[in-house]
């Protein structure tokens, strides 16, 4: 099972000029008015409601999904019809919907990763989730989602999608180079202990590598969350109308980010690029003795037969109470402009299945995501699932211990992609020891919140 991409290659710029111009333009679905349609919109409907849905699931997640749409059709036949759609990769399926706002032929239902959310909630197409469970009360209750991955999609204390697969990243370790080195694994749980560790490993065998992590922004912006800072000002753009700034040379990120710039600059970790497939290889190699990889490597690693490892939570450099892991995924929104109250009332019905329980149970041990309801804690055949998967175990217990803060939500902004990529280069360059630290946050944070500041102009913010 290769490593879930992230990368969302499309220009942001052009993302918000074209949410302006379908909102405004003539043959467009306009804007969502925000009122939420209650029971009675689906209990009225004459026929059978059909639901388009978009998403960018392949591979393994991809076929447990449809596999649930399939059962909630069976289960809803003569009532409601979902068709669900693979648009290809996040990339490709946030494009075409971004070209569907313009021409006002929008899905029903749209999946769609977590960096999107801030272009979601620009273009004013759906209906939040708040509101959708607020007039459908028998239907999901939200506070049964994980307050981590609850978090990450909200905005002004209010709820703007469900989130349907969650990863977090994670510190895989090889068992026998650890214990060959002499390390004590009671000290990863801080970047200080990972640092020293690394370092460790190294001098004790040159031929190994300390440390290997994928090179995309993922990470800065983890790195950040673990410092307990905010990646985008003003509260990682959770209130009023998102970031205007990125923040990247506080003194907690330049530390932690830093710390792991040395490790690369003093030859103790493996650069491989940005491809977290290129560092799982190497860690499953033998090459590096440990790695920082989504907990999409779990099925990754175990594809390319490895032994011996073992999978750790994130570590920190900031306080418990405000710092941890970030989210990655995808969440569902309800499209409701050009959409009828019966159509978003069975797009509601249809994501409420989708967050059960007992389907988030069934889709995370199929596709390796963490599962989002908190019911399944109480499954049995969940704990003894984890009981023999000691990774998925690990995970598990991360996403539920980690606060939900200003600091693990993440940056809210439509220009993300466009932050990640500026971000990046500058990073690699000081990673690889061209040009100091210093020069490259500060390069980086200018960049990225022109970035910002151009997206807020053309989407009129």
């Amino acid at each position: 099972m290769p490593i879930r991409p992230r990368p969302l290659h499309v220009t942001v710029a052009c993302l918000g000029a074209l949410a302006l111009t379908a909102c405004g333009g003539s043959g467009t679905s306009g804007k969502a008015t925000g009122a939420a349609p209650g029971p009675s919109a689906l209990a009225s409907a004459k026929g059978e409601v059909t639901v388009s849905l978009w998403h960018g699931l392949g591979g393994p997640a991809g076929e447990a999904f449809q596999a649930e749409v399939d059962v909630f059709n069976e289960a809803n036949r003569g009532k409601i019809v979902v068709k669900a759609s693979f648009q290809g990769s996040y990339a490709d399926a946030i494009a075409k919907y971004t070209s569907a706002v313009r021409n006002g032929d929008t899905p029903s239902v749209m999946v769609t990763n977590d960096i999107t959310t801030g272009y979601l909630r620009d273009a004013e197409q759906t209906v939040s989730a708040e509101a959708m469970a607020a007039a459908n009360p028998k239907d999901l209750d939200l506070g049964k989602l994980r307050p981590a991955a609850r978090n990450y999609y909200t905005a002004d204390g209010k709820l703007l999608a469900v989130p349907l697969n969650t990863s977090m990243p994670l510190l895989y370790v090889n068992d026998k180079l650890l214990a060959k080195a002499g390390v004590d694994r009671s000290t990863l749980g801080t970047l200080s202990g990972v640092d020293a560790a690394a370092r460790r490993i190294h001098a004790a065998d040159p031929s190994v590598k300390g440390i290997d992590q994928p090179f995309d922004d993922w990470w800065f912006e983890q790195l950040t969350a673990a410092a307990g800072e905010p990646f985008c000002t003003p509260d990682n753009g959770r209130k009023g109308d998102g970031a205007t700034a990125l923040s990247l040379t506080g003194d907690a990120q330049r530390g932690a980010i830093g710390t792991m710039a040395r490790l690369y600059t003093d030859g103790v970790a493996l650069d491989t690029g940005t491809d977290g497939n290129a560092a799982l290889t190497a860690f499953a190699a033998g090459k590096t003795a440990m790695m920082f990889n989504s907990s999409g490597a779990i099925g990754g690693l175990t594809e390319a037969g490895m032994k011996g490892y073992s999978a750790l939570p994130y570590p920190l450099s900031g306080s418990k109470s405000s710092a941890g892991a970030a989210i990655g995924g995808a969440a569902m929104w309800v499209d409701q402009a050009g959409h009828s109250a019966a159509e978003q009332v069975a797009s509601w019905k249809l994501i409420s299945y989708l967050a059960s329980a007992e389907v988030q149970e069934r889709f995370a041990r199929a596709s390796g995501y963490a599962p989002i309801n908190t019911d399944v804690d109480n499954s049995a055949t969940w704990q003894a699932f984890l009981a023999k998967n000691t990774s998925y175990a690990v995970l598990a217990k991360q996403f539920a211990d980690t606060p939900a803060t200003t600091a693990t939500s993440g940056c809210l902004s439509g220009a993300m992609q466009g932050v990640r990529d500026v971000v990046v280069p500058q990073m690699q360059r000081a990673f690889s020891g061209k040009i100091s630290l210093d020069s490259a946050l500060k390069a980086a944070e200018n960049a990225a919140t022109e970035k910002i500041q151009d997206y807020r102009k053309q989407a009129g913010q």
